[in-house]
C-alpha cells in the first residue's frame, strides 16, 4: 500500500503546485527539508539535555555559546515551558523512549507553576509541557495540572473590563491587556473540554474580542498593549512596550495575534476570530521582505530580523490555510509558510555549525531595552520545531476538490455513482480540524435517503477518545486502536463485501505503517438493504468542517477463486508491446497456493500452463515468481495475512520477458523478478488479454486497483 499512498500525495502536491501558481511561486522546503531539521534539532536538544542542571530552562544563547537560563520556580519567567515542549515534539516525532524521559525529565518540576496567580503566561508555560505531555501519554497527571494552572490563571480575570490582566511588576500599568495573552488563552479553552469550568470558556472568548476591538488596527496592524480602569474599563493608554513606537507594529507580537486568533477560531468556530485571524495576516503578509523574514518591528527603521515571529506566524499559518473559505487564500497562506520555512531553514538562519546551542539565529527579544538581541531564543526553536512537524503530518494544502464534513445530513453526503457493487475498495485522505471529535465517514445505498446514522451500513467514526473505530453490527469497536490528532492527514482504505455484509478498513498514520482497525466487520444492525455503495456521508459531531476529506476513489475488488475458469477476468483487446500492470494484493490467509497469472486473449486457461506470466502466493510464505520452467525470487519478499502489497509488472511482450516489483506495507519496493523469462510451453502470447486469480479455496486472496497500460519506451528491468 506504501507505493499507492505516496503516489497519490505526489499527484496531490502536484495539483497543489498548479493552483499555487496564482498566488506566487512555490518555495523549496519539502519533506526532506524537514527530515534534515529534525536531525539537527536531535543534536542540539540532547546536547542541551546533557548539559543543563534539571530544573532549569533555557532562554536565549549568550555569547559563549551557552543558554542563558531560567529556574522553575520563576514565576514571573515565561519561558520555562519550551524546553520541553521542544523534547516532547522529538518524542512525537521519533517515539523513541530516551526523548520521552527527557521530556518528563523537564516538565514535572513546573508542577511548581500550576497555583501561580501573578503572570498571564500560564498558557506558554504549560501548552507546550504538561499539554504536550498529556496528549503523547494519557497520563491523568498531567491532566490534573492543566486543569489546576487554568484555575490559576481565569483568576486574573476582570469581570468589569472582560480581560486576563497580564502582569502586576509594572507599577505605571492599572490592568494592562497585551497582545501576547492570546497565545494563554488556549489553556482556559482546553481547560473547559478537558473537565474544568464551562465559564473559563467564555472568559477566553471574551477577552479575545476585547482585544480585536482594542489591539487590531482597522487595517489589520496591532497594537501591543492596552491599560484600561479597572473601575470604568475606560482606557489610560494605548501603545507599546517592546516595539518602535506607540503607532508601530510590533512583529512578534503581531505574531501572537495572528497564532492566538487561529487558536481561537479552532475551539470556537466563531466567524469573528477567523475574520480577524485573516486581517493581521494579509496586513503582515503585505509587509513581508524577499526572504519572508520580518524586521523585529514592522515599521522601525533600525534593521535586525526577528527569526522568532518567523517562526511563530509559519506554524501559525500551516493551520490558519486549513480554516479560511477561499479557495486561493487557502493556497496563499500555505505557499507563504513555506517561503518563511524555507528561509529559517537555510544557513543563513538554521545554526548547523553550533556556534549556538539553539537552532535559529537571528532571534530579537526585547530589542528597545537592549536585551537578547540577535540571539537563539526557546521559543523561536519550539515554534519552528512546531511548524516542521506540522508539516511532516500533512504536506499539502488543502484543495478545492476537497470534501469538508457538515452537520446536514443533505449538505454531507456526497454521490458515488451507480454500479458500485459486489465486492469493493474506497480509500481517501481524511484530516481532522480539531481534536476531539465525534464525527463519522459513513456509507449507503444509492437508493437510500439519509437524514440518519441509522442508515448508514458501513460508518468509520473519530471518537471522543481521539482515536478511530468502526461500527460492527451494535457497536462501535476497533480491531487494533488508531489515535488521530488535529491537522495531521490519514490514508484510509475500506474493503467492503456487500453481499456478505461485511467490511474492512486500514488506516495510516502520517509517516507510518498501515494498521488494520476493522477486520471483516459487520454492517450497522437495522440499517436498510444495500446493494451498491452509492452514496458516502461526511457527518460532523458539533459544527461544520470538523474534518476534510480528499482523493475519495471506489474501485472493485477481486476474489481468487478455486477453478481457473472462475478465477479468470478479460481485460479486453490491444494490451500489446512493453506492458505495466499494478494492483493491490492482499492476502486473507498464510500460507496460501495462489497464483496470479497473465495469457494471451486467445488462450483457453484451464491450468498455469496457459499462464505466460505468474506471481505466485507461495506455501512457504513467500511472493515468486514462474521463470522459464521453476518458481524463483530475485529478492524473497515474504507475505503475511491482511497485509496489502502494491504490485507493478513490466511485461516485454515481444522479448518474452517481465520484472516485477513488490512494496510491502511499511518499506520500500523491491525487485522480485528480474527479467524473467516467460513459462516455457505456455501459448503464444501477443497481448495481455486475461487475468487469473487462482487459489485453492475462493478469497484466500484479493487484488484491487488493477491497472494496465502501454509504458513506450520502457524496459522490464530498466
Amino acid at each position: 500500500m506504501g507505493g499507492r499512498v505516496k503516489a497519490r500525495h505526489g499527484v496531490f502536491l502536484l495539483l497543489g503546485l498548479c493552483c499555487a501558481l496564482t498566488t506566487g511561486p512555490v518555495q523549496a522546503f519539502d519533506e526532506a527539508a524537514s527530515s534534515r531539521i529534525s536531525q539537527v534539532a536531535r543534536r542540539k536538544l540532547a546536547r542541551t539535555a546533557e548539559e543543563v542542571p534539571v530544573g532549569q530552562y533555557p532562554k536565549s544563547s549568550r555569547p559563549d555559546g551557552t543558554w542563558l537560563l531560567v529556574p522553575a520556580d520563576n514565576m514571573i519567567g515565561w519561558t520555562q515551558g519550551f524546553f520541553p515542549g521542544e523534547l516532547w515534539l522529538m518524542y512525537d516525532q521519533s517515539g523513541e523512549p530516551d526523548w520521552r524521559t527527557r521530556a518528563e525529565t523537564w516538565t514535572r518540576p513546573l508542577e511548581v507553576q500550576q497555583d501561580n496567580v501573578q503572570t498571564h503566561d500560564l498558557g506558554f508555560k504549560f501548552l507546550p509541557s504538561y499539554g504536550l505531555a498529556y496528549r503523547l501519554t494519557d497520563d491523568d497527571y498531567y491532566r490534573q495540572v492543566l486543569l489546576r494552572a487554568a484555575g490559576s490563571l481565569a483568576t486574573r480575570y476582570n469581570p468589569q473590563v472582560g480581560i486576563i490582566s497580564c502582569c502586576d511588576w509594572n507599577p505605571d500599568w492599572h490592568l494592562p491587556l497585551v497582545i501576547d495573552t492570546m497565545m494563554n488563552l488556549e489553556l482556559l479553552l482546553w481547560a473547559s473540554r478537558n473537565g474544568g469550568q464551562p465559564g473559563w470558556r467564555d472568559m477566553a472568548i471574551t477577552h479575545a474580542l476585547r482585544t480585536q476591538a482594542d489591539l487590531v488596527r482597522p487595517d489589520g496592524s496591532t497594537y501591543h498593549v492596552v491599560d484600561y480602569d479597572p473601575d470604568t474599563g475606560a482606557r489610560r493608554f494605548r501603545g507599546t512596550y517592546q516595539g518602535y513606537s506607540d503607532t508601530s507594529t510590533w512583529a512578534r507580537g503581531h505574531a501572537w495575534s495572528l497564532y492566538g486568533f487561529t487558536l481561537l477560531y479552532r475551539y470556537t468556530r466563531d466567524p469573528r476570530m477567523l475574520e480577524t485571524a485573516q486581517r493581521v495576516t494579509d496586513y503582515y503578509l503585505g509587509r513581508l521582505p524577499e526572504d519572508a523574514v520580518p524586521n523585529w518591528d514592522l515599521d522601525a527603521p533600525t534593521p535586525q530580523k526577528d527569526s522568532s515571529a518567523a517562526a511563530i506566524i509559519a506554524s501559525a499559518l500551516l493551520e490558519l490555510s486549513n480554516y479560511v473559505p477561499d479557495a486561493d487564500k487557502k493556497v496563499a497562506y500555505w505557499n507563504a509558510a513555506l517561503r518563511m520555512l524555507d528561509s529559517l531553514s537555510s544557513p543563513a538562519y538554521l545554526d548547523t555549525a553550533d556556534t549556538s546551542p539553539g537552532l535559529l539565529l537571528h532571534g530579537v527579544g526585547n530589542f528597545p531595552a537592549g536585551q537578547e538581541v540577535d540571539v537563539s531564543l526557546v521559543y523561536g526553536d519550539y515554534y519552528f520545531l512546531e511548524a516542521v512537524r506540522r508539516f511532516q503530518r500533512q504536506t499539502r494544502p488543502p484543495l478545492p476538490s476537497d470534501w469538508y464534513s457538515r452537520l446536514d445530513f443533505a449538505a454531507a453526503t456526497h454521490t458515488l455513482g451507480g454500479g458500485n457493487t459486489g465486492v469493493l475498495v474506497a480509500e481517501f485522505d481524511v484530516t481532522p480540524l480539531d481534536q476531539p471529535l465525534d464525527a463519522v465517514i459513513g456509507y449507503a445505498d444509492s437508493a437510500t435517503s439519509v437524514t440518519a446514522f441509522s442508515q448508514l451500513s458501513m460508518l468509520i467514526r473519530m471518537n471522543t477518545s481521539g482515536f478511530f473505530d468502526v461500527r460492527n453490527g451494535a457497536a462501535y469497536a476497533a480491531t487494533h486502536p488508531v489515535p488521530y490528532e488535529s491537522l495531521s492527514t490519514y490514508h484510509v482504505r475500506m474493503v467492503t463485501d456487500l453481499g456478505a455484509g461485511q467490511y474492512s478498513v486500514w488506516v495510516t498514520p502520517p509517516g507510518g505503517a498501515e494498521i488494520l482497525l476493522a477486520d471483516r466487520f459487520a454492517f450497522r444492525t437495522g440499517a436498510p438493504p444495500i446493494d451498491d455503495l452509492g452514496q458516502v456521508v461526511l457527518e460532523s459531531g458539533a459544527v461544520d468542517e470538523e474534518y476534510r476529506v480528499s482523493g475519495h476513489t471506489v474501485s472493485g475488488v477481486w476474489s481468487s477463486q478455486p477453478g481457473f475458469a472462475a478465477g479468470t477476468r478479460a481485460l479486453g483487446g490491444g494490451n500489446t508491446g512493453v506492458l505495466v500492470a499494478e494492483f493491490d494484493v492482499t492476502p486473507r490467509t498464510r500460507p496460501l497456493d495462489g497464483v496470479i497469472g497473465y495469457a494471451d486473449s486467445s488462450a483457453l486457461v484451464t491450468s498455469r500452463a496457459a499462464l505466460a506470466l505468474s506471481l505466485r502466493l507461495s506455501p512457504a510464505g513467500v511472493f515468486d515468481a514462474y521463470d522459464g520452467t521453476r518458481y524463483a525470487a530475485t529478492n524473497a519478499v515474504p507475505y503475511e495475512a491482511n497485509a496489502t502489497y502494491h504490485v507493478r509488472i513490466v511485461a516485454d511482450l515481444p522479448a518474452g520477458r517481465y520484472s516485477i516489483w513488490l512494496e510491502p506495507p511499511s518499506g520500500p519496493e523491491v525487485l522480485l523478478a528480474d527479467r524473467f523469462a516467460f513459462r516455457a510451453g505456455a501459448p503464444l502470447t501477443d497481448d495481455l488479454g486475461q487475468l487469473t486469480l487462482k487459489s485453492t479455496t475462493a478469497g484466500e486472496f484479493q487484488i484491487s486497483g488493477h491497472t494496465l497500460g502501454p509504458a513506450p519506451g520502457a524496459r522490464p528491468a530498466e
